[in-house]
């Protein structure tokens, strides 16, 4: 498939003087038409575009060529070879955010408003627990290898660390809203900032040591809003520009950024997508 921005930033230059461009693997969730899209750079034979239910933001990778998806009424299974929808579908459920499968086999679902629904491997609701916070607006939840929770919250502004029995340890304040975050190994953390449109390392305590991103740093990359995002093996960090402010079709949909925030490549095909709001790179 040919890409509107091909022409911005897709290229880096080797030091033989040739270019060449990254290519890459990848799924993302295209919520104003509400499809998941899965684009192969390699060998685009193999992409596919398939509708899904409103709401859905959550991505994650599971055996078997499989994908679990949050939906807004819950979540379900894909094929990553064909993109058809797969047998493990859980549903009935309101304003969902995002989904986890657990080292059990068990599927960790949370709600805007921060209620923790874990279910078993059939699907069935076995605890419903809320997060001991008021007026909560959440986005995505990461495990750390302690057990906690990662949240990205909208409401308040910031990544909260929280038990699985839904006490708050930790409320890290961000400079814009939250969506991601997610712990590194060297216990820092990488969270983005909405509006600001940077993605941030944080330290435990809050201070920041560095970011990618920024609209005064790239003034005519159209950077709008930094919503889902993924950390490349080699240390890249790759934003999802979301463009749900009546910006579309302005700008690239992802930007992969070095950790010194050079741009080395991008991705915005308007043809087939509007605003994406999450995206997993499988490579």
């Amino acid at each position: 498939m040919k890409s509107f921005w091909t022409s911005l930033g897709l290229v880096f230059l080797l030091a033989s003087g040739a270019f060449a461009a990254p290519q890459h693997r990848w799924v993302c969730v295209e919520n104003g038409g509400n499809k998941l899209i899965h684009i192969n750079q390699k060998d685009p034979s193999s992409n596919w575009v398939v509708d899904i239910p409103v709401g859905s933001r959550d991505l994650q990778a599971l055996e078997n060529n499989t994908l679990l998806v949050s939906h807004g009424n819950g979540a379900a299974e894909y094929d990553l070879a064909t993109g058809l929808r797969k047998r493990w579908v859980a549903y009935g459920y309101q304003r969902i955010q995002t989904a986890r499968r657990l080292e059990n086999g068990n599927t960790l679902l949370a709600s805007i408003s921060g209620t923790l629904y874990e279910l078993d491997p059939s699907g069935k609701e076995i605890s419903a627990t809320p997060i001991d916070m008021p007026e909560l607006d959440i986005r995505l939840i990461r495990l750390t290898p302690e057990g906690t929770l990662l949240i990205g919250a909208k409401k308040p502004m910031a990544v909260l660390e929280v038990t699985r029995s839904g006490t708050v340890l930790k409320t890290i304040p961000l400079p814009g809203k939250g969506y991601k975050a997610m712990l590194l190994p060297d216990g820092n953390i990488l969270a983005g900032t909405g509006s600001m449109v940077k993605l941030l390392t944080l330290t435990p305590a809050g201070k920041t040591l560095a970011y990618v991103g920024g609209k005064a740093e790239h003034p005519k990359l159209g950077l709008d809003f930094c919503s889902g995002w993924d950390l490349l093996k080699n240390g890249n960090r790759v934003m999802a520009n979301w463009q749900g402010h009546g910006n579309y079709p302005t700008a690239p949909h992802l930007i992969e950024f070095t950790p010194e925030n050079k741009v080395v490549w991008t991705w915005g095909d308007h043809t087939i997508a509007k605003q994406i709001t999450n995206v997993l790179f499988l490579e």
